[in-house]
């Protein structure tokens, strides 16, 4: 962590001392900033230890007592208001949710759209919607704060996705892991394709994109 821009950390590289934002990895300041370099996003799958386990047998666990074990704090994302020293960042501001709303946020091109967490039901849920031009397919479960987007198309086919029995399943009998990996019927082994989304408090996801949609509201 470097600092703060827009309410959120930023992040410093060693090799450079550029500045890189999470939201979106664009380089902020630095000598990369005039350059096309941008991190890659990757869905980060908020899972239990057990059901991970069964996916990767052989995962490895980074050692907990690393030197900056004295830095670790209880964090609950959603609560609280925001502090001070982090609003007097944001660039943009806006009422339409309380700033620490759990949201997914998902963008594809220059469409932003925020999911409401506490707006759906415990427990693993769909969601299909547009974004962008292109169907997608939010897979949410505001019990264990997660959600991440996909591009529901696959080879062409636009699926239908539901939640059988806590198991992901398209229209076509394909069954899906929380990886988004079909392990059986007709599509096994295809993957669905990562939109650009994350969990996040809705004071950051608009101040990034003050443009964003809310799901249901807009």
């Amino acid at each position: 962590m470097s600092g703060l821009y827009n309410g959120v950390f930023v992040m410093r590289d060693r090799q450079t001392g550029s500045l890189w934002t999470h939201f979106d990895g664009a380089v902020l300041q630095g000598p990369l900033a005039d350059t096309d370099v941008q991190l890659q996003l990757k869905p980060l799958i908020h899972t239990t230890w057990s059901e991970w386990l069964d996916l990767y047998p052989d995962t490895l666990v980074p050692e907990w007592n690393t030197r900056f074990v004295n830095r670790y704090r209880d964090v609950t994302p959603g609560g609280g208001r925001l502090n001070p020293n982090f609003a007097r960042t944001l660039l943009n501001e806006d009422d339409r949710l309380s700033e620490g709303e759990l949201i997914l946020g998902a963008g594809v091109g220059s469409d932003f759209r925020a999911y409401v967490l506490a707006d759906f039901p415990d427990g693993l849920t769909v969601v299909e919607d547009e974004l962008g031009g292109f169907p997608i397919v939010a897979f949410l479960n505001p019990t264990d704060s997660f959600g991440l987007a996909y591009s529901a198309t696959v080879d062409g086919t636009v699926l239908e996705f539901s939640v059988q029995d806590g198991t992901i399943v398209d229209d076509e009998g394909t069954v899906w892991d929380i990886t988004v990996a079909a392990i059986d019927g007709s599509l096994a082994g295809s993957r669905l394709q990562f939109v650009t989304s994350f969990v996040t408090e809705w004071y950051g996801w608009v101040a990034y994109y003050p443009a964003t949609t809310i799901y249901g509201a807009d």
